[in-house]
């Protein structure tokens, strides 16, 4: 599922599977679930008004870092050379 500004995607965390619910503004997960169904009830509330209207503040997440984007060329290139 996909909302204007959240994105609901599987993701293997720790040998798991668990739906995450990603904000594209803040470039940040900003909760996980086990269940997708869970998850896409997380989005709904949100879009009904709940949360920080698509701009959850850095400091209330504390279980996931940042998405970090990765160069792939530029993390393998010493393989390379």
């Amino acid at each position: 599922m996909e909302s204007n500004n959240l994105v609901c995607v599987p993701v293997e965390h720790n040998s798991e599977f668990l739906w995450c619910v990603f904000e594209k503004i803040t470039d940040r997960v900003i909760k996980s679930f086990y269940f997708e169904e869970e998850a896409l009830e997380y989005i709904r509330f949100v879009q009904s008004g709940g949360a920080f209207n698509g701009r959850t503040p850095a400091f209330i997440l504390t279980e996931f870092s940042t998405k970090s984007k990765v160069d792939i060329n530029e993390e393998f290139s010493y393989k390379l050379n």
